[in-house]
């Protein structure tokens, strides 16, 4: 008898007779669809989004020019020493 239902269920199981499941994937892949179509216009309008803010980020920054220390200069900190006797000698 054990036997039996197991032919029947492999049978059954074999043959893709399985009720409601073609509908599932059908509706799983129309969602998948529409799901990345919308996940694209997000991806391009936070694309176009940061490119526009990184543009505005490097119009507003001045550069910076600053003196550089000479070797043979006071040191900056303050110790009287020459640059390259003080904060210099690993440069």
């Amino acid at each position: 008898m054990v036997q039996s239902t197991n032919k029947e269920i492999d049978s059954f199981l074999i043959k893709g007779n399985l009720p409601g499941r073609q509908a599932d994937v059908r509706q799983a892949q129309a969602r998948r669809r529409t799901d990345m179509s919308r996940y694209k216009a997000e991806r391009t309008d936070l694309l176009s989004q940061a490119h526009s803010d990184t543009q505005q980020q490097q119009k507003t920054q001045p550069v910076k020019v600053e003196k550089k220390v000479g070797r043979n200069d006071p040191c900056p900190c303050g110790s009287g020493k020459k640059y390259k006797q003080c904060h210099g000698k690993g440069a």
